[in-house]
């Protein structure tokens, strides 16, 4: 049992604080702003109250501390809206809160007039990438939105999504865009817990109001081995990577009609097949299971074929290939995501990426990344887009997944 003397009152805090009193609220287009008086009971101690509130159902909770904070302002909902919102006080007593105060209204209709209405997007939901060196997630989400034939052109402005995403109850957001219903974020702190939220901005620029915040940890960074290599290309970066004439380094270029990260790009003049790109050498002799991992993109259709070998170093001759597909396979302009097993390596070893075509020009392929990975493909995407060909492996057949993940920018 716990009792505070505080001007002339002793509170005890042995029980939960009764029930606030008064709950009201008055509601805008996309707020909500609460009032309530607190508990009549003047011995039981309050250290805070919490606000939870949902469409149709209790969703988000929102922790406020201190006895003298008796309002609070709810944003981003969606207008026109039926909100449930719930004020309850607490205290450190055993137990769960006081009890709820339950009160329901509706947000305004949104300001200004608007041709066609945009609905937030859905089920935001973020995954947590652990094989990234820096902390990073995959955050997706759906659009109720229905697409128009105007969505899908070449020539219009495409339906985006914008991202706005910080540290929990941080004064410092960010906002990166999409033209996909997922988005991968970088440079994320470990050890923090964050906050997104997502709108559709259509073509013609009407925007949606956002969505639900969705809140997620970004865990601690676990020690990786020090013989795993990863490397992110960029318009000065190589990573030591043994290349063909046919490569060279190009910057990123982000614009309304364009989105790409820099990477390793064909030159103007290509020179004949073959064209690759082969890590240095690589000693993981404990690894009883290893990925290959690489992120490239193809810019225009093309017959050729793209292939991952790996090879002794020192010993060009005894290549194993391990994965391989046909260009014409591959979908234009969307990121692939590409994981493939291999078995243990007792020797140091290289990984070759290589690209052959007959009788055209080279293949507009942009590689982002490549790492190689001990453990194994534990990570892998759903969503495949790309048909492979795959061959077997020393311990069973190759894996091969992808999927349509644009970075932030």
């Amino acid at each position: 049992m716990i009792y505070k003397l505080h001007t002339n009152f002793l509170f005890s805090e042995d029980r939960v604080p009764n029930a606030p009193q008064n709950v009201r609220v008055k509601t805008q287009s996309t707020s909500a702003t609460l009032w309530w008086d607190a508990p009549p009971d003047p011995t039981v101690l309050i250290r805070g109250y919490t606000v939870e509130y949902g469409e149709g159902s209790i969703s988000q909770r929102i922790v406020i501390e201190g006895p003298d904070s008796t309002s609070f302002t709810v944003t981003r909902l969606a207008p026109n809206t039926n909100y449930v919102f719930a004020v309850s006080a607490y205290n450190e007593a055993e137990g769960e809160d006081g009890t709820k105060v339950m009160v329901a209204a509706k947000t305004r209709p949104a300001e200004g007039v608007q041709t066609e209405k945009l609905w937030p997007p859905t089920s935001v939901r973020a995954r947590i990438e652990e094989k990234s060196l820096g902390g990073s997630a995959i955050v997706s989400w759906d659009d109720p939105n229905p697409e128009n034939a105007a969505d899908n052109s070449i020539d219009a402005t495409q339906r985006q999504y914008v991202i706005n995403y910080g540290i929990y109850e941080s004064d410092t957001q960010q906002k990166v865009r999409s033209n996909a219903k997922a988005v991968r974020l970088t440079g994320l702190i470990p050890g923090k817990e964050y906050e997104v939220a997502v709108k559709v901005v259509a073509g013609d620029g009407s925007e949606s109001p956002w969505s639900i915040r969705d809140l997620f940890l970004v865990p601690e960074t676990k020690k990786v081995s020090k013989f795993d290599w990863f490397c992110r290309l960029n318009d000065t970066e190589m990573c030591s990577i043994d290349s063909s004439p046919h490569w060279k380094l190009c910057t990123a270029k982000h614009d309304t009609y364009t989105q790409r990260d820099a990477g390793a790009c064909p030159r103007v003049q290509y020179p004949s097949s073959p064209a690759h790109l082969t890590t240095p050498p690589i000693s993981l002799p404990d690894a009883q299971h290893l990925c290959f991992y690489f992120r490239f993109a193809l810019l225009n259709f093309h017959p050729g074929q793209m292939k991952v070998e790996i090879h002794p170093d020192g010993d060009t001759s005894n290549r194993q290939i391990v994965w391989k597909t046909r260009m014409a396979n591959v979908r234009t302009h969307v990121v692939q995501n590409v994981y493939i097993p291999f078995p243990q390596q007792i020797r140091p070893f290289k990984v070759s990426v290589s690209l052959k075509w007959d009788g055209q020009p080279m293949p507009r392929v942009i590689v982002h990344e490549m790492d190689v990975l001990s453990g194994g493909c534990s990570e892998r995407s759903t969503a495949c887009n790309l048909v492979s060909e795959s061959t077997t492996a020393a311990n069973g057949d190759v894996d091969f997944d992808s999927s349509e993940l644009p970075e932030t920018f």
